[in-house]
């Protein structure tokens, strides 16, 4: 089932002034119900302006967006955008700076307030959501979400896209500026919420070793284009159109890649480090040697 179609996408910012840029050029590309799907480019590859039309807070010059029933670029009746940002919730780069409230509780219940809900079902949202990103409802609620930990404002911030009951999440960057332990914590929480609560999520990033752990297929947006849109056991077969593009490769691929190269052939697909460790007992159990 297809939750977004983009067909022909095409966008240029500052159009006909000596400042134009494109943005994007042609872009096609359709996201299945289900998708846990990865985006990753350089910085000025297209894919924020991509992701940014999805949610309605960019209009399309060019081409079709379809999000469910509704059609972004129709030009009457006007597209529902208030329907569209509860089906499609977007957690925003460094999220927690846009918390604001006094209390995590009234932070979360800003949306389903704004949908002018009865207050039993504000606080039933805003108890399953935090239930959802790991808080402790009672221990949390009125507590300032400004002294909490940088990870800790993350999740209420979440949160409060999830108490709005998206159909589609969408995360940009969702681990940057957190330590090492605090990005574990997150991307194990996504997916999670893939499994519990939203089915289909959408994760921006520039760390190709952290997304590829977690997404089951990956869009590289290169000078606003779409150079592929491929399964992860597929896409590193093009490596080397990778690198030239400037993105990394994750580690165990490449120490995947020079153990070919000198002969030494690993069954299955290498992806995660887990596949790396899995395929060198195996060939050491069969007798190989590194």
């Amino acid at each position: 089932m297809q939750n977004i179609e983009v067909k022909n996408l095409t966008y240029t910012y500052s159009k006909k002034t000596p400042y134009e840029k494109i943005a994007l050029k042609d872009i096609n590309l359709t996201i299945n119900e289900g998708d846990f799907l990865g985006i990753i480019g350089h910085t000025g590859s297209g894919k924020s302006t991509f992701i940014q039309h999805i949610n309605g807070l960019i209009k399309a010059q060019d081409g079709e967006i379809k999000v469910f029933d509704i059609n972004l670029t129709q030009k009457k009746p006007k597209p529902d955008l208030r329907k569209l940002r509860q089906e499609v919730g977007m957690v925003f780069q460094y999220p927690e700076y846009q918390l604001f409230a006094d209390t995590v509780e009234k932070d979360i219940a800003f949306g389903p307030k704004n949908l002018k809900l009865p207050a039993e079902e504000i606080k039933n949202r805003v108890r399953l959501a935090m239930d959802a990103v790991g808080l402790d409802y009672d221990y949390y609620k009125n507590r300032s979400p400004f002294d909490l930990s940088g990870g800790q404002k993350r999740r209420v911030a979440i949160a409060g896209v999830l108490a709005m009951k998206p159909k589609v999440l969408i995360l940009d960057e969702p681990t940057a500026g957190l330590d090492p332990i605090g990005k574990r914590q997150i991307l194990n929480l996504i997916t999670n919420l893939k499994n519990t609560i939203t089915p289909t999520i959408i994760v921006i990033s520039h760390d190709i070793n952290e997304i590829t752990q977690y997404c089951n297929r990956l869009v590289v947006f290169n000078n606003a284009k779409i150079a592929f849109d491929l399964p992860i056991n597929e896409l590193f077969t093009h490596s080397e159109e990778l690198l030239n593009m400037g993105l990394d490769i994750p580690l165990c691929v490449k120490v995947n890649n020079y153990l070919k190269a000198n002969n030494i052939k690993l069954d299955g697909d290498i992806i995660t480090p887990q596949d790396l460790i899995t395929a060198i007992i195996k060939y050491k159990n069969q007798g190989g040697s590194l």
